[in-house]
């Protein structure tokens, strides 16, 4: 008897703990891309968005996102032996980021990519992403955008 008793004021809380609160979330993930003449870019992120609505108390809000960017380079591999000084940034609506290599082997990959996560503020779908990339004096401008 004490075990029901148990298992039905358990069960009692557990349907009082969800009629107070009610949890919405959103996905959004997108991908961006574009390209310049000499180079081209993708944006790929992953972001999610809870509204977590408590009667009677202050709703919570929460994010988190995960996002990685990689330069692709469209010319032929061995120029990029050339390169001696080579830097890129972007910078969306929610923000952005900047690389500059210093050993600049690391341009012979023909790709970069840079990864971030945590929380706050993400890019939506209709966001642009202005990417820059500078290069032995040369600069290579462009913008992202959600492929459709």
């Amino acid at each position: 008897m004490i075990k029901k008793l148990s298992a039905l004021i358990l069960s009692g809380m557990m349907i009082v703990l969800l009629a107070a609160c009610n949890t919405t979330t959103y996905k959004h993930n997108y991908t961006f891309s574009g390209e310049g003449d000499v180079w081209s870019a993708e944006y790929v992120q992953k972001a999610t968005e809870k509204f977590i609505d408590k009667k009677g108390v202050r709703s919570d809000y929460e994010t988190w996102f995960d996002s990685t960017i990689e330069l692709k380079y469209k010319g032929e591999l061995t120029d990029l032996d050339k390169i001696s000084s080579f830097k890129y940034s972007f910078k969306g609506t929610s923000g952005g980021g900047s690389k500059t290599l210093e050993d600049v082997k690391g341009v012979r990959k023909s790709e970069l990519k840079s990864e971030r996560a945590g929380s706050g503020a993400f890019e939506h779908e209709d966001s642009i992403i202005k990417v820059v990339v500078e290069w032995d004096g040369q600069k290579d401008e462009f913008e992202l955008k959600v492929r459709k």
